[in-house]
């Protein structure tokens, strides 16, 4: 009998297991009605408060009281987003913390944001002075200038133009230049499609420009454009600064092997070149372009240019180019004759480094102290050298450095000084270390005939070689 009483029992609990298992299966979803689990992203709650309405409510001038501003910023604000517009003060102070930015909205710096490793792009689209809109979580209030420090910042709009839109046309611009290579190797890549992504017109921030030249950043082109200055200094012969549009828009560094080009070519020559992208200013100086080989000036291809002077040297070329000035017409007396030089065509040629071969003593016979032609002659005569280049080779008399008249030297060429040469304050280094006695060869520009007491005037001065005085024993 107990027996059959615990194996009805056992049946009884096996059947009540089994209902509840398959009740519990069947309602397992109605025991969590009512909550709300959170399933993927939250969405941001933002706050519909500016700048300028926090920092009223919260700020030094609030009308709460201390107590009453950290209970309204903790129940309230923190945590939440807002959406805020206003100018870039700093970006990263330094490399290990690109992930800062400082925000301005009236003095100093008012918001400090925070970005996370995937706005690491974004953050180099910005500069300092940009205006944007940007959002972020409010995570810490202070009680100073600096009012807020934003986490999980993000930038939406910078100076009107949204981030999407400029990264599509950085993306579009790239893309639109082609950098297939020509045949000979050349990259068919232009100035300007270069300039419209890296010019200063550009709003992308410096340090994305940088990035993006890696891409372009050795790759050979062929441009043309016109000589703006060549050389400024002694020890900077190899530049060149070339004017696409305006100013100097890109600057050509030639090697050693080539530095005869540069003789070829003035301020003002058309030229065809080619070289490597090399360092990116991203301003109005768009680049500067290495390993430069000219292969025109003007319409004139470099290796006929070469002929024509080989021909020219060994006396065989006729078709050298030379600019003849006549002695103007001027009725002197008998006693007014110069005694130097005779009434004759007087025939000056240009070098191929801009100059005019005129050596000092016939240029003296006609303007110096031996010559009896009146000074108005002198005058009008002197209209045809004025602004002229030469080159010649003196005695240095006299060097110095003065507070109001700047870098001078004189230089002797018959007796005393007979040519005042004045240079940039860039040749400093040049004239300071010529002594006296020194023999130097020079260029520079004609600007004032001597007078009876005044020597030659010469501007834009540059010493070419130096011979020093020999040391003399008693």
């Amino acid at each position: 009998m107990l027996k059959k009483i615990l194996l009805i029992s056992g049946i009884l609990s096996s059947i009540l297991l089994i209902s509840t298992f398959i009740f519990a299966k069947e309602e397992l979803s109605s025991l969590f009605e009512g909550f709300n689990f959170p399933m993927g992203e939250t969405t941001k709650e933002f706050v519909t408060e500016s700048f300028d309405d926090l920092s009223n409510i919260l700020g030094n001038y609030s009308k709460l009281t201390e107590l009453e501003k950290k209970d309204s910023w903790s129940n309230k604000y923190k945590g939440k987003y807002v959406r805020w517009k206003g100018v870039v003060n700093y970006n990263g102070l330094t490399k290990d913390d690109w992930n800062r930015a400082g925000i301005r909205h009236n003095v100093d710096t008012n918001v400090e944001l925070l970005f996370g490793e995937n706005k690491k792009g974004i953050v180099k689209m910005i500069d300092k002075g940009d205006h944007i809109t940007y959002t972020g979580k409010l995570s810490f209030l202070f009680n100073r200038n600096l009012m807020f420090k934003l986490e999980d910042a993000n930038i939406e709009i910078i100076n009107d133009t949204t981030v999407n839109e400029l990264e599509s046309k950085l993306e579009k611009g790239a893309a639109g230049l082609n950098l297939e290579e020509s045949p000979e190797g050349k990259n068919i890549l232009t100035f300007e499609g270069l300039n419209k992504i890296f010019g200063g017109s550009n709003s992308i921030s410096q340090s994305k420009k940088e990035e993006l030249w890696n891409y372009y950043s050795g790759k050979v082109v062929e441009w043309q454009g016109v000589v703006s200055y060549k050389g400024l200094g002694r020890s900077d012969w190899s530049r060149v600064g070339i004017k696409n549009i305006v100013g100097t828009n890109v600057e050509l560094k030639f090697d050693e092997s080539n530095r005869y080009l540069i003789k070829m070519i003035k301020k003002e020559d058309k030229i065809t070149y080619t070289g490597k992208l090399a360092r990116l200013f991203g301003r109005n100086l768009l680049c500067s372009i290495k390993e430069v080989d000219i292969e025109k000036i003007g319409d004139k291809e470099v290796t006929e240019i070469e002929k024509a002077a080989l021909t020219s040297s060994s006396g065989t070329d006729e078709s050298t180019e030379k600019e003849v000035i006549k002695e103007p017409e001027i009725i002197m007396e008998e006693s007014m004759a110069p005694k130097v030089t005779k009434k004759e065509d007087i025939e000056i040629i240009d070098t191929m480094e801009g100059l005019i071969e005129i050596p000092f003593h016939e240029l003296d016979a006609l303007f110096g102290r031996n010559n009896r032609m009146t000074e108005s002659q002198k005058d009008k005569l002197w209209k045809e050298y004025k602004n002229k280049y030469i080159k010649w080779t003196g005695e240095v008399v006299s060097g110095g450095k003065g507070r109001v008249s700047g870098l001078r030297m004189g230089i002797k060429h018959t007796e005393g000084a007979d040519v005042e040469l004045v240079f940039s304050n860039d040749k400093e280094d040049l004239v300071l270390g010529t002594s006296k006695g020194d023999k130097i060869t020079y260029t520079g520009k004609l600007i004032t005939r001597r007078g009876y007491i005044l020597p030659y005037k010469l501007e834009d001065g540059n010493i070419e070689s130096v011979v020093k005085r020999p040391n003399t024993t008693e």
